[in-house]
């Protein structure tokens, strides 16, 4: 029996327990979304939403897909115009917004682009673009998109913070998470991609990002080793009080 089919009845022997409700469906990469999914169900939280930085694909490896199902509604920002149009498509109740999230004051910047194979590469950061080259993942096209803050767009398309922040931008998410304005914007779950894949052998978690997320107030809930999930101890504690 081929490796193949052996998923393809795995997956249907799958489908019974999960119509009965034994079973969870993820369309993270490691179940993120399913550990965000229970500890809002747990400490029963209303009117989720979600704000999903470099979302790319709709479903498969989208850490917002499953709360998109459940009737919650977001905002997805996806670079790449194509990606942005099939995004559309999928999730018509979500807002779909065609820029970059900015690193500093500029309105523009290069976009590094990848085979269609490889959009999850796409990225703003010229060194982790040509670490991909140099891996064997050849620079498809360069374009020049335009940027906006990430504190301007939840000021436009949020009531207050998002439930979650959900943040995989390649090599531009540290940046990007020191200049979300914490004071003002609060979400209750942050969850974002720490292991550095550019380091040769064992894969390393990129401590800085850890350092940054506990000096804003919050501490880890989870770690898939790949993503790990922050979630804000003043946030917390206002839905234990209530």
């Amino acid at each position: 029996m081929s490796p193949k089919l052996k998923r393809i009845i795995r997956k249907l022997k799958s489908f019974g327990p999960v119509m009965k409700g034994i079973g969870n469906v993820t369309f993270s990469q490691f179940g993120e979304d399913i550990i965000m999914l229970r500890m809002l169900e747990r400490y029963k939280v209303a009117n989720v939403t979600y704000l999903d930085i470099g979302a790319n694909e709709p479903i498969s490896s989208s850490n917002t897909y499953n709360f998109y199902l459940r009737g919650y509604k977001g905002v997805l920002i996806e670079p790449n115009a194509d990606l942005c149009a099939w995004l559309k498509s999928a999730r018509p109740n979500d807002t779909v917004l065609n820029f970059g999230i900015g690193s500093g004051n500029e309105k523009d910047a290069d976009y590094y682009m990848f085979g269609s194979k490889h959009t999850a590469l796409n990225t703003f950061s010229k060194d982790d673009a040509l670490n991909s080259e140099r891996e064997g993942m050849p620079i498809k096209q360069v374009v020049k998109l335009p940027l906006k803050d990430v504190n301007e767009v939840i000021a436009e398309h949020f009531a207050g913070a998002p439930t979650v922040i959900s943040l995989d931008v390649e090599g531009l998410d540290e940046i990007i998470l020191d200049r979300l304005d914490f004071e003002k914007y609060q979400p209750l779950l942050v969850c974002v991609e720490t292991v550095n894949f550019k380091v040769k052998g064992e894969l390393n978690k990129r401590k800085s990002i850890l350092d940054l997320m506990l000096s804003k107030g919050y501490f880890i809930y989870a770690d898939t080793h790949v993503n790990t999930i922050f979630c804000s101890r003043k946030a917390l504690n206002k839905l234990i009080d209530n």
